[in-house]
């Protein structure tokens, strides 16, 4: 009787669990300063690339599910890597601060305190997507390990419905926003995309073919994906300066010119609550 009891609510807590922390990422998705047609234009091409090799050279051409993994894999080690370029330029964005402006720039990675605005830095999105990553990947395996046939497709229901949407939404965040980098500063995402893109590249290469895409084709695609992405961050970060946003000035994400810091006033002191 208890090991049942246990057992059930283990299952409970992996449903819920599964739909709390999906629910939790998309809310933490759409809560950012900005997005910009760069960011979009990022994710396009990202995705164009990623989903035309995978459906013409993926897994299996005779499957839509091996279609899906080909998709997932290319996706998961591309978050990889921004997940490491993302770390790596916090550091960078801190230690380049004006001075007295580091420890407040910590602060906004985490979390972007304005008053009315209030919204998840960066690493805060990326560790709350890692989690749920986790959580959906432990779902998803253990839908084959129950005994029953009935609970096995209860259980697949409940957590492909949430895991699809998670799959769905995450790949804008890491392609466009950089897991909505720009929260902390508006020229994070430019900064970078190229970084991730160049990543990826090398990763893949490293990691075997995941989407067996011909040698003769390989390169051409990884190589303009990589010029547009370039050229796209580069676009935006010059204009990004041009509106004093440059990455050694705190100006406010999405702000104009000579803008103050989040939660400042004109004159530097901390604005009232």
């Amino acid at each position: 009787m208890l090991g049942m009891l246990g057992a059930f609510g283990l299952w409970l807590i992996q449903i819920v669990g599964t739909w709390v922390l999906v629910g939790l990422t998309v809310v933490a998705l759409f809560l950012r300063t900005s997005f910009s047609l760069f960011a979009l234009a990022r994710t396009i091409v990202t995705a164009a690339v990623v989903l035309t090799l995978a459906y013409r050279y993926g897994l299996a051409t005779d499957g839509f599910f091996e279609w899906v993994d080909a998709v997932i894999v290319k996706y998961g080690l591309l978050a990889i890597v921004t997940s490491v370029v993302l770390v790596v330029l916090a550091g960078v964005y801190v230690f380049v601060g004006p001075p007295g402006s580091r420890r407040p720039r910590l602060v906004r990675l985490f979390l972007i305190d304005g008053g009315e605005l209030r919204v998840p830095g960066p690493l805060s999105v990326l560790a709350l997507a890692g989690a749920t990553t986790g959580v959906v990947a432990w779902s998803m395996n253990t839908i084959e390990e129950y005994d029953n046939a009935f609970v096995s497709l209860v259980t697949g229901i409940l957590v492909l419905l949430p895991a699809g949407v998670f799959l769905f939404f995450t790949p804008l965040s890491v392609a466009g926003t950089i897991f909505n980098a720009a929260n902390a500063h508006p020229a994070l995402p430019s900064l970078a995309a190229p970084f991730v893109a160049v990543g990826a590249i090398v990763l893949d290469r490293f990691s075997g073919s995941i989407i067996t895409t011909p040698d003769n084709l390989k390169d051409p695609f990884a190589l303009t994906g990589l010029l547009i992405t370039v050229i796209l961050s580069a676009v935006e970060f010059l204009r990004l300066r041009g509106r004093g946003q440059g990455l050694t000035r705190d100006a406010e994400p999405g702000g104009e010119p000579g803008s103050t810091p989040i939660g400042e006033t004109e004159s530097g002191a901390p604005a009232p609550r």
